[in-house]
């Protein structure tokens, strides 16, 4: 167990390593290329450079190379970053080419997630009070329709610097303890390379941002997250400790059905509080409630996740 624990170190801390090894170019080269977008939120809205989960799923590759070397069983954890990279490459093209369909997209990521069926092992599913055992269907279709939804769900709750990595940092780390608790520690290897090159690149995405994750970024932070948490069997778990990215989910169907105009960002009064231009996702909803900037925004979004993590904890 111990041994396990150190080799699980060494690839966090390779990914870590690597992303802060990769960054200074990659910011460089992303300047010189166009690779960039405005900050809104800042004065003058200067350009930011974008698309920064391409340095992370280089430093979690490095991570699954170490891992060769210090993991025994490496196939699981070589598809669960199949899926992970998959999601990723989908943000990538997302990123490039704008798509608007969603009903192509909702396709597309099922299909994206359906090799989750070659590495869970669990088909019960547990609740409070009962647990159903779906067998086939757990694998081939609640698996991947739960990982795809996480995913859409983290994409959607972003928007503010460093919002959607630390909220997803937050999660995994609940998720991480609530294993502790139940002293089920054998799936954290799992998330060695992708909480390294979190903890990485968190310093370059928090305000002021450096850099931007773009949807490479979401797409592959929310497939990490929802295929941990249904091969660690915490799918409720994940159900509470999402509630805010639910709620905000809920809040863009009302905006819809609303038929509201589209509005990406919010406008900046002079002090640099978000005026937003209504309260319906979440991002916008704390600065309705309360006059904030954009850190603070972020903090007390951080605040909401860790509040119904503890829930999570107790209930979960």
């Amino acid at each position: 167990m111990i041994s396990l624990l150190i080799k699980s170190l060494l690839i966090f801390l390779i990914s870590l390593l690597a992303v802060h090894a990769a960054m200074p170019a990659f910011l460089r080269k992303a300047k010189s290329r166009g690779m960039v977008a405005r900050d809104m939120y800042k004065p003058g809205k200067p350009f930011v450079p974008t698309m920064g989960g391409l340095v992370m799923i280089a430093a979690v590759f490095l991570g699954l190379v170490a891992a060769l070397f210090f993991v025994p069983t490496v196939v699981p954890l070589f598809i669960f970053y199949f899926i992970v990279f998959s999601f990723g490459l989908y943000g990538l093209a997302d990123d490039l080419l704008g798509f608007k369909k969603s009903n192509g997209k909702v396709l597309v990521l099922f299909f994206v997630a359906l090799p989750i069926a070659l590495i869970t092992t669990d088909t019960n599913l547990s609740l409070i009070f009962f647990n159903m055992e779906l067998g086939t269907f757990y694998a081939l279709v609640f698996a991947p329709l739960y990982v795809m939804i996480v995913a859409n769900l983290i994409n959607m709750y972003e928007g503010y610097n460093g919002l959607g990595l630390g909220l997803s940092l937050i999660i995994l780390i609940f998720a991480v303890v609530k294993l502790a608790l139940r002293s089920d520690m054998g799936n954290v290897v799992y998330l060695m390379p992708l909480l390294g090159v979190m903890f990485g690149m968190l310093p370059y995405n928090s305000f002021p941002a450096m850099a931007l994750l773009g949807n490479v970024g979401t797409f592959m932070l929310g497939a990490g997250v929802g295929v941990f948490l249904v091969l660690a069997g915490m799918e409720f778990f994940g159900v509470i400790i999402l509630f805010p990215h639910i709620v905000n989910f809920l809040m863009w169907i009302i905006w819809c059905i609303r038929r509201l105009p589209h509005i990406k960002f919010a406008r900046v009064n002079g002090d640099g509080t978000i005026r937003p231009p209504n309260w319906l996702s979440m991002k916008y909803l704390v600065t309705k409630l309360f006059r904030l900037t954009e850190p603070q925004a972020v903090l007390v979004c951080y605040a909401i996740t860790t509040f119904f993590g503890i829930i999570g904890l107790i209930l979960g």
